[in-house]
């Protein structure tokens, strides 16, 4: 093999770094600055991080009503349905909470598509003491897109890439079948702290936009999605004729063409697999192919039904994915979606799962494969840190992977 297609271990750091290095000069030399004011939130008085569903909300109320409407809840007020409603003890009382939310305006038919509008935007001089070593946001997203996402800083690496280490110490099976332990390995751990900080965070905020950008066709999707289930939706499919089998068909043969050219431009845009070759990119597409399809569509995956339309008024539902695919296929697959999203993963853990799975061992250049899926492993780890997530949920995670393979 050429030693072009090798991944040398600081030609990464280099071209990674270097957008580091270009949005770090942009913001130094930037006079203003655009910030985003919300408040407080309408429900709790925490601090707002957007408008989600209608109104400014932390995202724990946001996170809050999704589930309750998903779960159909039905909370109960154990004092006299008028409990107070605040940051510390917003988890106490869910009837009332949830009271709080439908008074406030909370709504799904008030979901934003698009940009926030200028008039919440404060544009200030900049402070010359702000540290510029974070990549700045330059827009908000939707509803659909805001989560708990925004971009780590790097000067508070040190203490994530500890925990990322302390995580690797897992000795459990699973976690060591998910998460396995190469020469690459070593390679990294030998990098500076702050190397390893530029590389992870670029390699994550790479693949959140990537995701992003595939992903965005879903967003109508998961909307009408939630809609039905807040009216009480049931799927009550009857026989099928054979023409419209065929039809549906068809029209998911359609629907798996697009995937295709979505594979094929993550290929292009995900940092590191444009060195792959062309029989790699084949291989991995054919191997990978529903496993990437599944993420991209995993906020159709709701209340064990599936919400992808084919058109206007064709639902690929859980009963047509049977038809289609067979029973073996649809248990498994629900199974692994289900679990996968009892997690409650995060849009950047989600966008990271994608070059997580993309790795298999039948590939001409199985070397720069596994460095790939070492660098997008200890990100994904990274992001796990950031997250505050327990040593309990990677082994949950480990589990889940071990099922899908």
């Amino acid at each position: 093999m050429p030693n072009e297609m090798n991944l040398n271990d600081e030609q990464v750091f280099q071209a990674l770094s270097y957008e580091f290095y270009l949005n770090k000069k942009r913001l130094e030399n930037e006079k203003f600055e655009a910030k985003y004011n919300f408040g407080k939130c309408k429900v709790c008085s925490d601090e707002a991080t957007g408008i989600h569903y209608g109104i400014c909300t932390c995202e724990g109320c946001k996170g809050f009503f999704k589930r309750s409407i998903l779960k159909h809840k039905r909370y109960v007020c154990r004092a006299q349905k008028n409990c107070r409603i605040y940051p510390k003890q917003r988890k106490k009382c869910k009837y009332c909470r949830w009271n709080a939310c439908i008074k406030a305006g909370m709504s799904l038919k008030c979901v934003r598509m698009g940009r926030i509008p200028n008039s919440m935007k404060v544009i200030k001089p900049k402070s010359s003491t702000q540290k510029t070593e974070s990549f700045s946001q330059e827009t908000i997203e939707s509803d659909t897109q805001q989560s708990n996402d925004s971009e780590p800083e790097f000067n508070s690496s040190s203490k994530q890439l500890v925990e990322v280490n302390q995580l690797s110490n897992l000795k459990s099976e699973n976690y060591q079948r998910c998460f396995q332990q190469t020469y690459f390995s070593e390679k990294y751990l030998n990098k500076s702290n702050e190397n390893k900080t530029i590389v992870l965070t670029i390699l994550r905020n790479k693949s959140l936009k990537v995701f992003r950008e595939q992903t965005k066709e879903f967003e109508g999707h998961e909307i009408r999605a939630l809609n039905l289930i807040e009216n009480g939706y049931q799927s009550n499919r009857t026989n099928l004729t054979k023409n419209y089998i065929q039809y549906v068909k068809k029209k998911d043969l359609f629907f798996l063409a697009t995937h295709v050219l979505s594979m094929l431009e993550i290929f292009r845009d995900l940092p590191g697999f444009q060195r792959l070759s062309p029989s790699d990119v084949k291989t991995l597409l054919c191997e990978q192919f529903f496993t990437i399809l599944g993420i991209r569509t995993i906020k159709l995956f709701l209340n064990g039904d599936y919400f992808l339309m084919l058109d206007s008024t064709i639902q690929m539902d859980k009963f047509l994915f049977e038809m289609i695919m067979g029973e073996n296929v649809t248990k498994e697959v629900f199974t692994f979606y289900d679990k996968l999203n009892s997690l409650e993963l995060t849009d950047a853990e989600i966008a990271l799962l994608i070059p997580f799975y993309l790795s298999v061992n039948n590939v001409l250049n199985s070397d720069l494969l596994r460095e790939l899926n070492e660098y997008y492993s200890r990100a994904l780890l990274y992001e796990f840190s950031l997250n505050r997530r327990s040593q309990d949920f990677i082994d949950k995670f480990a589990k889940n992977f071990y099922l899908r393979t």
